[in-house]
């Protein structure tokens, strides 16, 4: 067999997870470019009924349920199953492993060195057709790790993940992780808003008049100026504004949680269902 035959076939060694919920927008295409790297699919769902489930099945691929708690609940459920193969690759389902990236990961599974035990991919974000070359770039994600040393961790609110390796030392490697995150801008905003005031109820730090003013305009500038946003049109525009939005309610959220608790501790509010 030459080197493009190997190429194209499955990898044995590799186990790819997904954490599921009504995704059958995204997961056409993220499911098809796992299958290509490997047969090894564990899909976990908490609750679709808009036809992922279906897809999957369709795939050859038996989705486990279960009910949602955190993010990172989810996924170390997931890697649970995936202790049978050395390597583990964890994907969103709106994640799509593109020609480039598999390409790399091949090469990386077979070139590693004893102490590499994960690789970092760069993840971009598309928004109506189009990659966000500037905005949030660059987003280095560990996403490929062998299985016996892979862990997650989260914020307190358990929504923003990222793994580490317990040993050994993670690399990078070239290609893109796209990132089909959004429908739209609406979709981007009301997505914002829901996990900022999610993140923003269980943080310890912020929300105070300060983070109200400043926050939001320094996460503007950041990602238009410093990341240089601008150069990707309207469309770094919008996503800039999105995550300024994003900080605004994340404070807000704080602000308002921390009040209630201090009027709650003198007697002035009544508890919640009350």
């Amino acid at each position: 067999m030459d080197f493009q035959d190997q190429q194209q076939m499955p990898i044995d060694d590799l186990t790819i997870c997904f954490t599921t919920f009504n995704s059958i927008r995204t997961m056409p295409r993220a499911l098809a470019a796992a299958r290509a790297l490997s047969k090894n699919i564990v899909v976990i769902d908490s609750g679709s009924t808009d036809g992922t489930l279906d897809l999957c099945h369709e795939n050859h691929v038996a989705p486990v349920h279960r009910g949602w708690t955190t993010m990172k609940e989810q996924i170390e459920f997931a890697m649970s199953f995936c202790s049978g193969t050395t390597w583990t690759l964890v994907l969103d389902s709106d994640e799509i492993v593109l020609d480039d990236l598999a390409s790399s990961i091949r090469t990386a599974m077979a070139d590693a060195k004893p102490d590499e035990t994960g690789f970092e991919m760069n993840r971009v974000t598309w928004l109506h057709g189009r990659p966000l070359r500037y905005t949030f770039q660059p987003e280095w994600r560990l996403r490929l790790i062998r299985s016996d040393v892979g862990v997650v961790r989260s914020d307190t609110a358990g929504v923003h993940y990222r793994f580490e390796v317990t040993s050994g030392r993670a690399s990078r490697i070239d290609g893109v992780l796209r990132h089909d995150a959004w429908v739209d801008v609406g979709d981007m905003l009301a997505r914002g808003v829901r996990w900022s005031n999610a993140t923003g109820r269980a943080a310890t730090r912020g929300g105070r008049i300060t983070n109200i003013c400043f926050n939001p305009v320094i996460a503007f500038l950041k990602q238009l100026l410093l990341k240089r946003a601008f150069l990707d049109g309207w469309r770094g525009w919008a996503a800039a504004g999105a995550v300024a939005v994003g900080t605004l309610c994340k404070h807000i959220a704080i602000m308002e949680r921390r009040g209630l608790e201090k009027e709650r501790a003198k007697g002035g509010v009544e508890p919640e269902n009350s």
